[in-house]
């Protein structure tokens, strides 16, 4: 799926919530060891009532939690390139040009839903509060106290008239919405000032972060929702699962990339403490992912899920490593490793949701051949890291919807389906 393509797709998804129709998705999530390795599970008949995952709420859950998830991720991004190759480097340009493409995604959504000036003004103090946290990194990276201050004088302005806004339009309480935007606003600070510190703790800053973005994307669609009579639960037990799965799996892509990036920046270093940290960001990432996985299907399969999961992520450990030191037999050497997760984890997927193998198959090699497309940009600090970056993301959150609809499907006694 390219950039513009995702662009029409949370615009056009935006415009049928707001119809109150239901739209569609894109497919399931991986990794590799043998290709017939799996744990026995017996499926469920398919559900043949509407798909509880898909329904209006849940789509517009789901889509804030991806483009929220985003926003914290790309602007930490934006950070690391700036402490690693400049504020006017290509890379870095990049990064703040895939943050402004997340903006204009978030004011398509909005103005889909509230009409061109409620997007007018959404898109302006959105950006002006970007902007707010570019001068907060700048205060921090020159040592000028007196900017940092202004800089977080001006986000207590934007918490204000941006909850004023926000409350508004959804009718939720201006108080409630504002001690929400603080706690975007202290989060984000921490993830910045870790970064620009090449702290050990940048890592799981950037995912402390980015999970607050998921309860904002909750409150904001129950606003949403009752404001607009959408119909659909936003909580319900489906819908919830699906915005777990968007967010885990885009976190998974942008942590994978805050590796490689520091990585890169520490010159391979991997005890570095940034890298470290990083790494033990991705880890986390995982074990969550594989909790999620156990809570559903038992212990048994959250071990075989972590099993192949860790499996591919060394596989992406290895590709990169190929790249950087320009191995071209160990890039090789990954890919096929790679080839093989799909085929494994395709297996288990399916045996696991009674989705199609082939069309887990065909996900998990888009999910490689994005991650891949990322690695490369990183690895050689091109201005299109931040768009690859971005695309990878953007594609795991269809993965979270198929899969979502998936597990539903196959175990419905768990969701109250």
């Amino acid at each position: 799926m390219n950039r513009s393509s995702h662009t029409g797709r949370a615009a056009v998804a935006s415009l049928l919530l707001a119809a109150g129709t239901i739209g569609g998705a894109t497919a399931a999530a991986g990794s590799s060891v043998s290709p017939h390795s799996r744990v026995p599970m017996t499926p469920v008949s398919r559900a043949t009532k509407a798909d509880p995952t898909n329904t209006p709420a849940a789509q517009l859950y789901a889509a804030l939690d991806e483009l929220l998830r985003e926003h914290a991720d790309l602007t930490a991004s934006v950070v690391e390139s700036a402490v690693a190759t400049g504020a006017s480097s290509p890379e870095t340009k990049g990064a703040l040009s895939a943050l402004g493409q997340n903006t204009d995604d978030l004011g398509a959504a909005f103005g889909s839903l509230y009409g061109s000036a409620a997007k007018t003004e959404f898109l302006k103090l959105w950006r002006a509060h970007i902007g707010y946290f570019v001068d907060y990194t700048l205060g921090l990276a020159t040592r000028k106290p007196a900017e940092v201050a202004t800089a977080q004088k001006d986000l207590a302005g934007y918490v204000s008239s941006f909850s004023q806004f926000v409350s508004g339009a959804t009718k939720l309480p201006r108080s409630a919405v504002a001690a929400d935007l603080r706690g975007h606003v202290s989060t984000l600070e921490s993830a910045i000032t870790a970064i620009v510190g090449k702290s050990a703790t940048a890592g799981s800053m950037i995912q402390m972060a980015a999970a607050h973005m998921d309860g904002t994307a909750q409150v904001l669609a129950e606003g949403i929702v009752s404001s607009k009579g959408i119909s659909g639960a936003v909580t319900s037990p489906a819908s919830k699962l699906r915005s777990a799965l968007t967010g885990l799996l885009v976190q998974h892509v942008a942590d994978t990339g805050f590796v490689v990036q520091t990585a890169i920046a520490d010159g391979g270093n991997l005890n570095a403490p940034e890298v470290k940290g990083a790494i033990g960001a991705l880890a986390t990432n995982t074990d969550e992912l594989g909790a999620a996985i156990g809570s559903i299907y038992g212990k048994a399969a959250q071990a075989e899920f972590l099993k192949l999961w860790r499996a591919h992520i060394g596989f992406f450990v290895s590709y990169t490593l190929g790249v950087a030191t320009k191995k071209a037999s160990m890039v090789a050497a990954a890919q096929r490793n790679l080839d093989g997760y799909v085929s494994s984890f395709s297996t288990f997927i399916a045996g696991a949701t009674e989705l199609p193998a082939s069309a887990v198959a065909a996900d998990l090699r888009g999910h490689i051949s994005t991650l891949e497309a990322a690695i490369d940009a990183i690895v050689a600090r091109r201005g299109d890291t931040g768009s690859t970056l971005l695309m990878a993301e953007s594609h795991m959150a269809g993965t979270a919807a198929v899969l979502a609809s998936g597990i539903v499907a196959a175990v419905p006694s768990k969701f109250g389906s």
